[in-house]
């Protein structure tokens, strides 16, 4: 019985890339709950594969990110287990895997990554305060800056000098924001007077890329001296977040899905419309090429294309 549902789970995982159908999920609590039941029997490829059938914006998705990270060392797949630990680093850049969970071996994956990325997220929470400081935000700005000066302080980020420097400088804009006036409530809109003048043309700036990092590609053997175009369409809120993607055209049967399942981790610059930050849609084009070959003597080119 639970060989024929894993099996299912894979057909339908798969059914979902290559079509972009849009179904039901089931309710995540209850994937989630199959996921940790896979994984403790060691059926890690199929737990893996459950992982994708959960709701992004379940509250639970984040534990599943969890799950993913720690079926990708267990199968020995440790650069997916990275860039899986940095995507979640990149959407949650306070988080830290349940001790009594994780074993030491995936701490000490997330502190290296940690270690890696944070300069990276100090930066922008320190840019993305300053921005809600320029429109008077002085909520949002507070919040910015408080987070920052979490992720400044982490014992895996401190010691960087970039970091160190950002942090005095967003403690003292910290200081700021606190000492702007709240936002007033809005009134209610006074009645259009009559023969008002035609509004004016807006002026809309399209989204800029924070991060937009593409999934590995390892191609099998019959792909493997081919290049495959493709191309995908992202929702970005007001925020900056990708709300939901959408294959448009497939690169490769074997990738879409791990494109789906990093686009959701993908940080914009939001749209804006006359200044002010609005919802968007993106479309990115895709290409994937062969790997390097790997060189007499030394070891293959492993950059990535972001």
């Amino acid at each position: 019985m639970e060989l024929h549902r894993s099996r299912t789970w894979t057909i339908c995982s798969a059914f979902l890339v290559a079509f972009a159908v849009t179904v039901p999920r089931l309710a995540a609590q209850d994937v989630l709950q199959s996921v940790k039941d896979l994984y403790a029997s060691a059926a890690y490829e199929d737990a893996l594969s459950a992982v994708g059938k959960i709701d992004t914006s379940a509250a639970s998705s984040l534990e599943a990110e969890q799950y993913r990270v720690f079926c990708l060392v267990a199968l020995g797949r440790m650069d997916e287990a990275e860039q899986a630990v940095e995507v979640v680093l990149l959407a949650h850049p306070e988080y830290r895997p349940d001790a009594t969970q994780a074993s030491p071996r995936i701490q000490s994956l997330f502190s290296q990554v940690r270690r890696r990325v944070g300069p990276a997220l100090v930066k922008r929470m320190y840019q993305q305060g300053r921005a809600a400081m320029e429109r008077k935000d002085r909520e949002d700005a507070i919040a910015q800056f408080e987070a920052m000066l979490r992720v400044a302080n982490d014992a895996d980020v401190r010691s960087d000098t970039a970091s160190a420097e950002l942090k005095e400088l967003g403690a003292g804009f910290l200081e700021l924001s606190k000492a702007m006036p709240a936002k007033p409530k809005a009134a209610d809109p006074a009645p259009a007077p009559a023969n008002v003048a035609p509004p004016r043309s807006s002026v809309i700036v399209p989204p800029a890329v924070i991060q937009q990092r593409l999934p590995p590609w390892v191609p099998d053997p019959v792909s493997r001296a081919s290049e495959f175009h493709g191309s995908i369409r992202v929702e970005i809120s007001a925020e900056g977040k990708v709300t939901g993607a959408e294959i448009l055209k497939s690169v490769h049967p074997a990738y879409d899905q791990a494109l789906l399942r990093a686009a959701r981790f993908w940080v914009y610059e939001p749209a804006k419309k006359d200044g002010v930050p609005i919802a968007s849609v993106k479309t990115v084009e895709v290409a994937v090429t062969p790997p390097p070959q790997q060189k007499p003597g030394g070891g293959a080119d492993k950059s990535l294309p972001f």
